[in-house]
């Protein structure tokens, strides 16, 4: 297993946690490493999904980003949706711990799991701010939660306090930070005590809206947001971002 996620066997639980450099940076490779380990938790485990205490993930690399040939950025995104998809295809209860920042592509891939439970940091789908364009199948996951306020997170792009997400649904329940392990540890275990076939039925039913309008996306969908992200305005987008947060 790769060293970019730590893999811990609880029994019914298995936590991943997320470990790549301060703040989990979202790259091809650590996306891989999170899709891997995600698909090689036992269908039987419930999954705790962390980061680091410091971060829960902020966001894809776009040091990297800008500093690969144009065409990585179509395998970032690609890397990025398979993750998030991974996390959501889990036939178990899979529960975020919000260790910290979960922004842009981090926020995704909390959005993809059943329950959201957070400490601190902030969290936000903050892809416009930076300039770039999502693919349609994340949208999706991101409806899913956020219903018809799914526009305003996404024109906004806020970055969400923990009492903010809570009071707009984008997580469930908040904890002081040295309760969240422990916390995401017992809702993880008592939803893995249901049955599991009447568990999985019951997550399905709850998905197929979601699965049916990711069915409905265009197939030239993410050619098209890849192409965006290859584009002069947008590379131009995210090298004024990159150089903001330099100056952090």
């Amino acid at each position: 297993m790769s060293e970019l996620v730590l893999v811990e066997d609880r029994g019914a639980v298995t936590v991943l946690q997320m470990q790549h450099g301060k703040v989990n940076a979202l790259d091809v490779e650590l996306l891989i490493a999170v899709r891997e380990a995600v698909q090689s938790v036992p269908e039987g485990s419930a999954i705790v999904l962390k980061g680091n205490d410091r971060a829960f993930s902020a966001g894809l690399d776009l040091r990297a980003l800008l500093d690969a040939p144009p065409a990585y950025s179509a395998a970032l995104l690609a890397e990025l949706t398979a993750a998030c998809l991974a996390v959501f295809d889990h036939p178990r209860p899979v529960v975020a711990a919000v260790d910290g920042a979960a922004i842009a592509g981090g926020a995704m891939l909390a959005l993809a799991t059943d329950t959201r439970i957070m400490s601190h940091g902030v969290i936000g789908l903050l892809e416009l701010r930076v300039g770039v364009p999502i693919p349609g199948v994340l949208m999706e996951l991101a409806r899913r939660v956020l219903g018809r306020h799914l526009p305003q997170h996404l024109l906004q792009g806020a970055a969400l306090d923990p009492a903010q997400a809570l009071a707009v649904g984008m997580v469930d329940e908040l904890v002081e930070p040295e309760q969240l392990r422990d916390r995401a540890l017992a809702v993880a275990g008592d939803l893995a005590g249901m049955p599991v076939q009447s568990f999985a039925l019951v997550k399905q039913a709850l998905q197929a809206d979601t699965r049916a309008r990711m069915r409905a996306v265009p197939a030239d969908d993410a050619s098209l947001v890849a192409g965006a992200w290859q584009s002069d305005e947008v590379r131009a987008a995210i090298a004024r971002q990159v150089e903001r947060m330099s100056k952090r």
